[in-house]
């Protein structure tokens, strides 16, 4: 009886919270509140949430020679909510949803849905030089300036991620130019013995003041089975807001030197500013031994929620020559 009714004070005094910032209309920001301009992570208030996401249908069309066997359409969805209950203290969350279905068959052949990530973080993006945060997710080593994530499935390519793991997380942020970022966990699948599930990552970040809006990122991470990988890049955001890019990322299993274990990708990327409610972006992939895609794109925002895209390009086999092909992907959606 206690305890049902210290919830009830609990929930009380909750809502009643909730009610007050919800009357003050200060408390709910669009956005993943991650810059320092954003008024959740300086707001003296509590409970601020945020919230983002997108929704969208992809359409990929490769020519005669492509193998048609992966599938042709994918309407995905995406969504990140984070919550602060004070400057200091946030909860983190972020999710997807994909349907991918084949042109040829109209079959479904794959439902995605699933919790991505969630973590608990304690410190200020923006007024914080340390952070500790712990929580389930694919920690991030590397820049990953992705500008077409959506359509990789077209050729069920490797998105050279770390693998989900419990994990805990320290970032050092002498809020000028250097971010040292370490973590450490456990591969969350129960099959393995301890040695197997360890996990360990780290991401040295350094802006480099001569050069506007410039940062080199050197990143790795190694797990109990032996799979690593290493990363470096360089990445560009200027005052007009465009964004550049250029990444090697290596991975290599248990036989560094086996051809069939190692892998690599080069990708180089540009997004434009946007003028006139367009973006232009350009992004080149090459993966070792297997494939180079490059594509330009335009992206169009015709309403303040409304996002259209299109996309040329041109995807070269290595292994078999004979598939290399041309391709054109369109997408229609909305976004947060």
């Amino acid at each position: 009886m206690r305890l049902k009714r210290q919830l009830r004070i609990f929930l009380t005094l909750l809502l009643g919270l909730l009610s007050t910032e919800i009357a003050n209309g200060q408390w709910l920001h669009r956005g993943d509140c991650k810059s320092s301009a954003d008024p959740a992570l300086s707001s003296p208030g509590l409970l601020n949430l945020c919230a983002n996401g997108s929704a969208e249908a992809w359409f990929v069309h490769k020519s005669k020679r492509a193998d048609q066997r992966q599938p042709d359409r994918l309407y995905n969805a995406d969504g990140n909510l984070t919550l602060f209950l004070t400057p200091w203290l946030s909860a983190h969350l972020r999710g997807h949803s994909r349907i991918y279905i084949d042109r040829d068959t109209q079959n479904t052949t794959l439902k995605d849905t699933k919790r991505d990530s969630w973590h608990i973080q304690l410190g200020n993006n923006a007024l914080s030089r340390h952070r500790l945060s712990f929580g389930r997710g694919k920690p991030l080593f590397r820049i990953d300036h992705q500008l077409r994530k959506e359509i990789f499935y077209a050729w069920g390519l490797d998105l050279f991620e770390a693998p989900k793991v419990d994990y805990v997380s320290y970032v050092y942020d002498n809020q000028l130019d250097w971010t040292i970022n370490a973590t450490y966990g456990r591969l969350p699948d129960n099959r393995l013995s301890d040695k197997q599930r360890l996990f360990a990552s780290g991401r040295l970040m350094y802006d480099v003041a001569a050069l506007e809006g410039t940062r080199i990122v050197v990143g790795g991470y190694s797990d109990g089975l032996l799979n690593r990988a290493v990363s470096i890049g360089l990445i560009n955001i200027n005052g007009r807001g465009e964004q550049t890019s250029i990444e090697v990322t290596r991975t290599f299993s248990r036989f560094p030197y086996d051809p069939d274990e190692f892998k690599q990708n080069i990708r180089i990327s540009h997004l434009s500013r946007e003028q006139d409610k367009n973006q232009i972006r350009f992004q080149y992939d090459d993966f070792f031994r297997q494939i180079r895609v490059g594509g330009v794109g335009v992206i169009y925002r015709p309403a303040e929620l409304l996002k259209l895209e299109f996309e040329v390009g041109f995807a070269k086999h290595e292994d078999i020559p004979k598939r290399s092909h041309w391709y054109v992907a369109a997408s229609s959606g909305v976004e947060l």
